[in-house]
């Protein structure tokens, strides 16, 4: 067989895109199944499918499914293309370009081992204070500690000799619980891009802030360290640790801080000043994203250069407005409003906020099989927002939920930080979905026995 030949294996991939794809393909036009409809869902789940099995590039998907939904009448150009003009595209470019460039001078992989350094021998320590670093680092790049944290991790594991032993299921919960899971209680740039976009109308921009998020979530950082002390229990290290030098090793290697680093420090402070007091100076954060991160590159300042461009994540970018083009076209096809009329049909009449939160739970957990989180919040997130208001509640706990809720995941393809975490081969298959199916479920009791309830008290709900 030649070596441009189809693998077994993407053959399988392949067929299994085409043959969800047919599905709905064939499905007989009547009722709300119209044309539209039909020639919608039958290219998302073509796009989305082939993201989940990654058998194109991203970037590809991000082009053609736009360009399907015009080429076969779904919506109008204007409607599909909405989601790629205003202040959101500008702020997703701006965070991700933040993140490229914090991570190319080596600034949060300095902070990373200095905190570390601190570690001591005990095995829940080092685990607790890993999944620290990564919660901070999320507060600090906006969501995306997961590729910053995660390299490091692994380095240690393999310092330890402890891949896909107990030890390393325990590092790999430790960076799954605070780069990824913290995602529920700490601002994600990317998500809050999306669910803000979908929920206008119903949530300003100035009501979700990195600060707010902190205050009205912090009661699932406390489930999240429950669930790492039972893993800690569960997985045991076969041998002691020992004492822990190989953060200190690593720091000593980067040598003295840099001009560039001090650069992008100051950045970083400007920017989270700004994020900070959105309430107080009344202006738009995303614009704060688009703007602010762009000072490395003054001519006295010089963070930057042309090497940070080129790893800024184009592909993803596209991936993001393209997703939201799912919700703008879903919601111009009526599609809201059938979300919303099941969700009341669940629901039978009660207006339990508890009730209708374990019902959002359950819906977003199983479309988290069939969509990225991304797709879900862009599906669902206007009419869960509807859905709210006819229900007397706000509509912010309800993003909030919803944002919270993606997390709850059981195998790696679902959500690109876990799967990011899986790669570094920490651990096996059969202990990821072990320690996510009880992530999975203490999660979900401790949104409704401990969540809920303080959003009531606090009168969020």
């Amino acid at each position: 067989m030649s070596s441009s030949s189809i693998s077994k294996v993407e053959f399988i991939k392949w067929a299994v895109v085409i043959g969800l794809s047919a599905i709905f393909l064939l499905i007989p036009e009547q009722g709300f199944y119209t044309y539209q409809f039909k020639m919608f869902i039958t290219i998302t789940v073509f796009g989305l499918s082939l993201a989940a099995f990654e058998i194109v590039p991203v970037l590809l998907i991000s082009i053609i499914m736009p360009a399907l939904w015009i080429l076969f009448e779904v919506a109008p150009a204007a409607t599909v293309m909405s989601p790629w003009v205003g202040s959101t595209f500008l702020m997703i470019v701006g965070a991700f370009f933040m993140g490229a460039t914090l991570e190319d001078c080596g600034l949060l992989k300095r902070l990373s081992f200095y905190l570390l350094c601190q570690v001591k021998g005990k095995y829940f320590s080092l685990l607790v204070s890993i999944m620290a670093v990564a919660i901070l680092l999320n507060i600090l790049t906006f969501g995306r500690a997961y590729l910053i944290i995660t390299p490091l991790a692994a380095g240690l594991c393999i310092s330890l000799n402890g891949m896909k032993k107990n030890l390393g299921v325990g590092i790999a919960a430790a960076v799954m619980l605070g780069a990824c899971t913290s995602h529920a209680y700490t601002y994600q740039a990317s998500n809050w891009a999306v669910l803000l976009r979908m929920s206008e109308g119903y949530i300003a921009h100035s009501d979700v802030t990195p600060l707010g998020i902190i205050l009205h979530n912090w009661p699932m950082f406390f489930i999240s360290l429950l669930i790492l002390f039972l893993i800690s229990k569960w997985y045991k290290p076969e041998e002691s640790l020992g004492e822990v030098t190989y953060f200190k090793e690593q720091l000593n290697k980067l040598g003295a801080i840099t001009r560039r680093e001090k650069v992008n420090a100051l950045m970083l402070l400007i920017v989270l000043t700004y994020a900070l007091t959105v309430n107080i100076h009344k202006m738009d954060i995303n614009l704060g994203f688009a703007i602010l991160p762009w000072l490395v590159y003054l001519p006295f300042l010089k963070g930057a250069d042309d090497n940070t461009i080129k790893k800024v994540n184009l592909s993803m970018i596209f991936f993001v407005a393209a997703c939201m083009g799912i919700g703008t076209v879903a919601g111009s096809l009526g599609v809201g409003e059938l979300i919303s009329e099941l969700c009341k049909t669940l629901l039978n009449g009660r207006t339990s906020a508890t009730a209708a939160m374990a019902i959002l739970f359950a819906i977003i957990f199983g479309l988290n099989f069939l969509m990225t989180p991304l797709a879900i919040f862009a599906l669902i997130m206007n009419p869960i927002a509807m859905l709210a208001t006819d229900l007397g509640f706000s509509a912010l706990p309800f993003a909030y939920a919803i944002n919270a809720c993606s997390e709850a995941i059981i195998l790696p393809y679902e959500y690109v930080p876990y799967l990011v975490v899986f790669s570094f081969g920490m651990m096996s298959m059969k202990d990821f979905v072990k320690v996510n199916i009880l992530r999975s479920l203490l999660f979900f009791g401790g949104f409704l026995l401990l969540q809920v309830p303080y959003w009531l008290l606090i009168g969020l709900l």
